[in-house]
């Protein structure tokens, strides 16, 4: 089972475990894997279409398996659009947001 989850929005959850295999300092200390769903790609190739470059943010959190393995847990979620704030021009109720 992946380890990861797709959130609404254009979030997409994955974690990342210590690599068991390494066996060198040139193997990597961490590894996983991220699996990206046809709506996440979607959304980032619609962006890509306006002319603006999709660019993704990225958090981080430590976390401890149900186990007491220790792992990090990764959410890529799509950046929102640079530039003005588009207002409606006809909702006009008098507040400044």
């Amino acid at each position: 089972m992946p380890d990861y989850q797709v959130q609404p929005g254009g979030k997409i959850d994955f974690a990342v475990f210590p690599n068991r295999f390494k066996k060198t300092s040139k193997h990597p200390s961490e590894t996983g894997k991220i699996e990206f769903t046809k709506e996440f790609l979607k959304a980032m190739l619609e962006r890509a279409k306006t002319g603006e470059m999709p660019v993704l943010t990225v958090a981080v959190w430590e976390r401890t398996s149900k186990a007491g393995n220790p792992y990090k847990n990764f959410r890529l979620e799509l950046a929102r659009p640079e530039g003005p704030i588009m207002e409606d021009e006809d909702d006009d109720d008098g507040l400044p947001f």
